[in-house]
């Protein structure tokens, strides 16, 4: 049995939902008349066209199109399902949703059971680390760290054995599928060539597993990282000598096997991590949010560092307000994430190349979420860059040189843009003319990219105290360099520029798609005059996604007159019944548009008129065709070669389905002029 919302729980939801409330989290909203507007956060803009509605409880992008309720707002900026967005609304606003168990099989249990079996993972994992003598070496290791177990269950970390399918055959018993380890990318799947059969085997062996959570704490992925081969426990050698090492034991072998000495010696990746699934992606989830969240909101304020381990450690250490990037350099998904609990971020690496190499991919990562965001404006989101010791990462900085001075580390933290221009200058010998007026070019570059202009004069001086140049000659050149992109955007490559209805509105759009969009803005807009479009036949709408959602109007509203419920205009249709992307785009341009007529009543029957013309036009077309070929068929067989006794039988059978046809088409005709009189009249 399946878990389901109970009926009616939806609309209760929405109607104790403010979408004013649920929106601000994610864009900047200003009053407007009676409405809010905003940036997009669905695509490039300057200038708002992002509308909400606190009476139809709507929202409406009018740059890229974009529109409906609160549940289609928190699915489209979380990547939820309709259930995940639901039960995320109701989070947010406190709302305890009622459930029912369901025989039915959506694609919802379909991503519940991918959770359940990620689920089901980190617990095998964990006990594996904790409750068998496989897991004692990467126990022993991870206490090494000075990571209590206190630690290790907050996070749930785990070891998974050196085996080739423990876990896969794990996951069979508790009625998994291949196919569902293969979706989790819990196992890989190894062929040699053709001629043999496939393979799957455990992603992860040998691995201490850190679980990765989304903010609603499910387990969506894993990373796995090995031991250092360096790192010897009891388990593995035979007369070993145990030292104490506080809480930790740390082993020294005597003597190794060689056969052990061999497995030592082979090389493994660092790390190994769940590839990109249905409910995991690595550019839109942070390492710890889950933890962090709560943490992050009190002391408003995240630091992002590298590493799984950097995140424990800290932790241990009362740091509770880290988080990891997974793999990647911080994308913008990332900040627009953090975002959400405080718009202080702290970027924090040792001072190697692919550390800095990582902020500088940041910076650029930055750059795209400034162009979503005004950063220094409306967000005002601040990040800063902290760049330890080289050698240190933030788990052995806080060890050994201890809290306090991690801490002060972190208030020394340099402004991104202050640390970004220090590092684009550091690649060239400014005391070179060239080099320095390629350092200036690079810097103008970045600098022009930032839309805050008080920010840019800010950098225009620091550069030019860095580089010896004139202020007026570098403002010079960054405007001209601006005033080229400027001259792109008007050459139609800004987005926002673009509209979205181009299609429903072009003189090139199909006579009878715009009648049947006609006769859907009279419907939604309530000017349907004695039902006229109401009671049309669904058989008038030609094309598919019209036809369904006058489908939706018509019951709606049918369903609402039956109940007596009083209906408001225009007529609002959730994102629940439209269940799809294409008809919520016809539905909100029809509810966003104006009709622009006046005497409803004749363009009602006009309308209506008009499909049943469209309609009879068709048919009459398929029958003229119809009849042309069955006069084409008759003449073959007169003139044919055909016995007489089956020529006659052949043309009684084609003589009756003329006379049908012709008989048809005529009275489609009679109903076609009648209703061209009718219209005149």
């Amino acid at each position: 049995m399946v878990k389901s919302i109970k009926d009616g729980e939806v609309a209760e939801l929405k109607q104790n939902t403010d979408i004013i409330s649920i929106v601000s989290n994610y864009v900047s909203l200003k009053k407007s008349g009676k409405n809010f507007m905003g940036l997009c956060p669905f695509h490039k803009e300057k200038t708002p066209s992002f509308v909400v509605d606190p009476q139809t409880q709507l929202y409406h992008c009018f740059g890229c199109g974009n529109g409906g309720d609160v549940i289609s707002f928190i699915m489209k900026t979380e990547n939820l399902s309709f259930v995940e967005a639901v039960e995320l609304i109701a989070k947010k606003t406190g709302y305890t949703l009622k459930y029912v168990e369901t025989g039915s099989i959506k694609k919802e249990e379909k991503k519940s059971r991918l959770f359940e079996l990620n689920e089901l993972a980190g617990k095998y994992y964990n006990f594996v680390l904790f409750k068998s003598r496989t897991g004692r070496r990467a126990l022993s290791y991870l206490r090494s760290r000075k990571i209590s177990d206190e630690s290790l269950r907050k996070f749930d970390i785990g070891y998974s054995q050196d085996s080739w399918d423990n876990f896969i055959k794990f996951a069979h018993s508790r009625n998994f599928t291949d196919a569902e380890l293969v979706e989790t990318g819990l196992c890989t799947v190894f062929r040699k060539d053709d001629n043999r059969p496939e393979r799957k085997f455990d992603r992860f062996r040998g691995r201490i597993i850190f679980p990765i959570k989304d903010l609603l704490g499910r387990t969506i992925g894993f990373g796995g990282r090995i031991i250092p081969e360096d790192f010897v426990s009891e388990e593995l050698i035979k007369g070993s000598t145990v030292k104490n090492y506080g809480s930790s034991k740390i082993v020294r072998p005597v003597k190794a096997s060689r056969g052990r000495q061999r497995n030592f010696e082979m090389k493994k990746a660092k790390y190994v991590n769940s590839p990109e699934t249905k409910i995991y992606s690595k550019s839109r989830n942070l390492y710890g949010i889950f933890e962090a969240k709560n943490n992050i909101v009190e002391k408003d304020l995240a630091l992002i560092v590298e590493g799984y381990i950097d995140v424990i450690s800290l932790y241990e250490n009362k740091i509770y307000n880290s988080v990891a990037s997974l793999g990647t350099a911080l994308t913008s998904e990332q900040i627009k994430l953090i975002g959400r609990f405080t718009k202080n971020i702290v970027l924090i690496f040792d001072s190697d190349r692919a550390g800095m190499s990582a902020s500088v991919k940041g910076i650029e990562r930055l750059k795209e979420y400034n162009e979503n965001l005004d950063l220094y404006n409306e967000s005002n989101i601040s990040i800063r860059v902290c760049i330890l010791e080289k050698g240190f990462d933030p788990a052995d900085y806080v060890i050994q040189k201890g809290v306090e001075k991690f801490l002060k580390k972190i208030e020394e933290s340099v402004d991104i843009i202050d640390f970004s221009i220090d590092n684009i200058i550091r690649k060239y010998n400014i005391k070179n003319l060239t080099e320095k007026l390629r350092a200036a070019n690079e810097l103008l570059q970045f600098i022009s990219s930032l839309s805050s202009s008080i920010i840019q004069e800010e950098c225009i001086k620091k550069i030019a105290g860095k580089l010896n140049l004139k202020e007026s000659m570098l403002l010079e050149e960054m405007l001209r360099k601006k005033s080229v992109k400027n001259n792109k955007y008007e050459q139609g490559e800004d987005e926002s520029k673009e509209n979205p209805y181009e299609e429903f509105e072009s003189r090139n759009l199909n006579p009878q798609k715009k009648k049947e969009i006609e006769a859907l803005q009279l419907l939604v807009h309530g000017h349907d005059t004695d039902s006229i479009i109401l009671d049309l036949s669904t058989e008038l709408f030609r094309f598919e996604d019209t036809r369904k959602l006058f489908e939706k109007v018509q019951k709606k509203i049918r369903l609402a007159r039956e109940s007596k419920e009083e209906l408001n205009f225009p007529l609002i249709i959730s994102s629940e019944e439209l269940d799809d992307d294409n008809l919520n785009r016809i539905y909100n341009y029809i509810y966003f548009s104006d009709p622009g007529f006046l005497d409803f009543e004749n363009i009602c029957q006009e309308v209506g008129s008009n499909l049943k013309k469209l309609f009879l036009s068709e048919k009459i077309e398929l029958l003229k065709n119809k009849i042309s070929s069955l006069e084409k068929k008759i003449k073959e067989i007169e003139t044919g070669n055909m016995e007489e006794i089956k020529k006659e039988e052949e043309m009684k059978l084609l003589e009756e389905e003329y006379l049908y046809c012709c008989k048809l088409h005529i009275e489609l005709e009679n109903k076609k002029n009648s209703l061209e009189t009718d219209t005149k009249k």
